[in-house]
């Protein structure tokens, strides 16, 4: 009787864990496919394409975007942006503190040449 009162404690405590585990399959199916549907309608009610990052967009009332960047130079990332700034000729503003042109005076130069 003793092991028959057992097996039905591990039967009941299986159930329970297999139970609980569907109700997640199910919770886990239903949020993705809402989602699915979230990203579907979005989709669907989207009329402009999404602007491309990098590029600059023109808009109607020819409005332009202006990009500053702050508290450079970095000897690494700065000369990358450069190069990706010249190669999509793009104009930013650079604003830099007197103490970082003192540190990398070189890039503050390359700065300004790249600029004019």
């Amino acid at each position: 009787m003793a092991n028959q009162a057992h097996i039905n404690r591990i039967s009941a405590r299986e159930r329970m864990f297999c139970m609980n585990l569907k109700k997640r399959i199910i919770s886990c199916i239903v949020i993705l496919l809402l989602l699915a549907a979230v990203c579907i309608i979005g989709l669907l009610r989207q009329k402009e394409e999404i602007p491309v990052m990098g590029n600059t967009q023109e808009i109607r009332d020819g409005k332009k975007i202006a990009l500053t960047f702050d508290d450079g130079p970095h000897p690494f990332y700065t000369e990358q942006l450069l190069k990706g700034l010249k190669e999509r000729d793009v104009k930013v503003t650079f604003f830099i503190t007197g103490k970082n042109v003192e540190t990398y005076p070189e890039i503050v130069k390359k700065i300004h040449e790249d600029g004019d």
